[in-house]
């Protein structure tokens, strides 16, 4: 069978050492490649069973053990998978969370970054049998209990970057240390009056939505959509050493011939992010990822 055409659009990406591990947006599943594009497994056990899962809720990568780690909210469990695609092992949760990250000696980093009445709210982690080891509390009035679905990691290590969508500001997190790197103005977080409506009534014409980032030691790059505009998506670059901001409608490659619409970019390290390339050939529905090199 040709493996080429199994990626609809990629959602998520973490490299270590030489595995790349993409989450399909739509229900794809988890595909695990070698740096050199061949295809090492399909994690896409949609099912009822043990070693099967609902939903992918969230994913995150153990890089010390070299596992898989599913997130399945519907049955508030977390299952492990080889990088080759082997079930490992499922223990249960008993959180609701919007994203985690598996740190060294498979503690578990938790995010739920908006107020919840019933349920624990903030970051903390946890090991595997749901003990707490410590609470990262975050500053959420109790009234405000606006969200927006989707949170974004990026990982270093043990070491993460979190944007918090909510309060448009970027953190910065360790086992032990949780504290907020930058703060931004680009129009994302409501005013506290929208906050408090019914989200239905909201005007979006002048609101911005973060869509992903990367970071390196001198910069921060940051796509944003921005609603009802007929060019939504605007790339906004954080120089880290003056703090200066650039604001673009596009983003141009002036290294090779290959150009690009898509407003997908990942960060794989420090030193390298990447943009996914789509291609404009209905015969070839091949995903590339074209590789920056930062200086």
């Amino acid at each position: 069978e040709d493996d080429s055409c199994l990626i609809s659009e990629i959602e998520r990406i973490y490299i270590d050492g030489d595995t790349i591990c993409l989450l399909d947006r739509k229900k794809g599943g988890i595909f695990v490649y070698t740096s050199q594009g061949k295809l090492v497994s399909n994690i896409n056990y949609y099912g009822k069973a043990p070693q099967e899962f609902s939903d992918v809720s969230a994913f995150s990568i153990d890089p010390h053990l070299n596992q898989i780690c599913v997130y399945d909210m519907s049955s508030m469990k977390i299952k492990k998978y080889s990088y080759s695609g082997q079930f490992i092992k499922s223990y249960d949760t008993d959180v609701y969370v919007w994203d985690f990250a598996v740190l060294k000696d498979e503690r578990n980093l938790f995010v739920h970054p908006y107020y919840a009445r019933k349920v624990k709210y903030g970051i903390w982690m946890t090991d595997s049998l749901n003990n707490i080891l410590k609470d990262f509390p975050l500053d959420i009035p109790e009234d405000d209990q606006f969200v927006f679905f989707n949170t974004h990691f990026n990982r270093r290590g043990d070491e993460l970057f979190y944007y918090d969508r909510i309060y448009d500001r970027m953190m910065y997190m360790t086992s032990d240390t949780l504290y907020t790197l930058y703060s931004f103005d680009l129009k994302q977080r409501l005013s506290d009056e929208l906050r408090a409506k019914d989200p239905a009534t909201y005007r979006w014409e002048n609101f911005a939505m973060m869509w992903n980032f990367s970071i390196s030691p001198k910069y921060l790059l940051m796509n944003y959509y921005y609603y009802e505009q007929e060019k939504p998506y605007k790339w906004v670059l954080l120089n880290r050493n003056t703090n200066d901001i650039k604001i673009a409608n596009n983003m141009i490659n002036n290294m090779d011939s290959v150009q690009a619409e898509t407003q997908s970019i990942f960060f794989l390290n420090e030193r390298t992010w990447c943009r996914v390339i789509e291609s404009t050939n209905p015969n070839n529905c091949n995903i590339a990822l074209q590789i920056i090199n930062l200086k």
